[in-house]
């Protein structure tokens, strides 16, 4: 993933381990943390990786409307949500779509910049994203029609069920560094999407 921020100079950030005191209470336990500071602008930024699945959970800090610009160096389905803000998320070809903090939106990321518009203070952003080899079951496959294509665009978005809730906030919030603790965060992550892609092709 790299991100940027649209009104800033592409290279103007600096990425560091230690988290400042005042954003500590925003760290969750599944992998380390990481700051990354842009001009007028803060991530606190963690990113675990594992067999084609990633989740990072970005809680971002600003004092200005901003936006941040997000894209992947190879495509990505992503699933994504902010669970205190409306996130408002937009696309080249479709343009500004809004995600309400009990929703979901479910996106193909690549190469090509999507963004999400920062308000002033705090937005927290979860997200799940799955390399092709990840979507080759059979309630995924469909995914990969036209799946490395350049473009990012949005497939969908629905509601955030209590089940959804609570597999969120155990996904976060245990710990993912041995491997008995990995397999079990990529066999909660793929639960995850294979309820979300469930939901979309019902709905």
């Amino acid at each position: 993933m790299i991100l940027r921020i649209a009104e800033t100079e592409q290279i103007a950030y600096t990425i560091e381990k230690a988290v400042p005191f005042y954003y500590s209470g925003y760290i969750k336990p599944f992998t380390l943390p990481h700051f990354i500071h842009f001009k007028d602008a803060g991530v606190l930024f963690q990113d675990k990786q594992y067999d084609g699945v990633s989740l990072r959970w970005m809680v971002c800090f600003t004092e200005q409307r901003r936006t941040l610009l997000i894209n992947e160096e190879k495509p990505k389905l992503v699933i994504e949500t902010s669970p205190n803000k409306t996130l408002y998320t937009r696309f080249v070809e479709q343009g500004k779509v809004l995600i309400e903090p009990d929703e979901y939106g479910i996106a193909h990321g690549s190469t090509e910049y999507s963004s999400i518009i920062l308000t002033k203070g705090r937005q927290e952003v979860i997200r799940l994203e799955f390399t092709a080899e990840a979507l080759k079951e059979r309630t995924t496959q469909h995914y990969l029609d036209n799946f490395e294509q350049e473009k990012s665009w949005l497939y969908g978005s629905g509601k955030i069920s209590d089940t959804l809730q609570q597999q969120l906030h155990d996904l976060l919030h245990t710990p993912a560094n041995t491997p008995e603790e990995e397999a079990v965060f990529g066999a909660r992550c793929r639960e995850i999407l294979h309820q979300v892609a469930t939901e979309q092709l019902t709905a």
